[in-house]
């Protein structure tokens, strides 16, 4: 007796169907969470008095900066998930369980736009409005505050809330090194770089999955 369901052809599109549905209503869910931040970057901007779009201007060249800006935080990226360190291996394995499934269906316009909202959504809220009124203490104290909590936010590993912090500290030193200050440059900078790290997971998901049905 065949110990295994059999599947029809009807049922392995269905499954399908609502595979692909559960990924697209996870791309949605989380735009929909990133504007979420923009609408609460508006909020306390309003109560601290400070603007989150002050510092953002459209401008090419800034926009150049900003795709420049997210190769190092990429290559990284890269580096952390073929390095043989433990630490490094269980943020990489945490990525594909909790994002491969949820991605690996997604349309490049779709992963793009879902990066654009968390790019704006962040950083209207971690450099446009708080590390824009906290640098009235100055602005070390500024970016330390700023991304201490943005890396509480990305609290996955105690590695990744200091690799957050890092990284949200190369965004917020992009703000302030160029004159005039442009908020375009972190937010182009964010996108660019989650939607690459959305390509390569979908990327290893893919060849693990691979991997995983060669050997059963």
């Amino acid at each position: 007796m065949n110990k295994f369901p059999m599947f029809n052809s009807d049922d392995e599109e269905e499954l399908e169907e609502t595979f692909v549905q559960e990924q697209q209503f996870f791309i949605l869910g989380g735009s929909l969470f990133s504007i979420g931040f923009i609408l609460i970057a508006f909020a306390l901007g309003w109560l601290l008095g400070v603007s989150p779009i002050q510092y953002l201007n459209w401008s090419w060249p800034d926009l150049v900066i900003g795709i420049l800006g997210a190769l190092p935080l990429f290559l990284f990226f890269l580096f952390a998930c073929r390095v043989q360190i433990k630490a490094f291996q269980q943020i990489k394995q945490f990525l594909l369980d909790e994002l491969g499934p949820r991605i690996e269906k997604g349309s490049i316009l779709e992963l793009f736009i879902l990066s654009i909202f968390i790019g704006l959504g962040e950083e209207m809220l971690f450099r446009g409005v708080l590390q824009a009124w906290a640098t009235q203490y100055g602005v070390v104290v500024a970016i330390i505050f700023t991304n201490v909590l943005f890396g509480i936010v990305h609290s996955v590993t105690r590695l990744y809330v200091i690799i957050a912090t890092l990284m949200g500290v190369y965004l917020s030193l992009l703000l302030v090194t160029f004159s005039p200050q442009n908020l375009l440059i972190p937010i182009v900078t964010h996108t660019i770089y989650d939607f690459l790290c959305f390509l390569y997971i979908i990327r290893i998901y893919r060849q693990q999955v691979t991997t995983d049905q060669s050997e059963a």
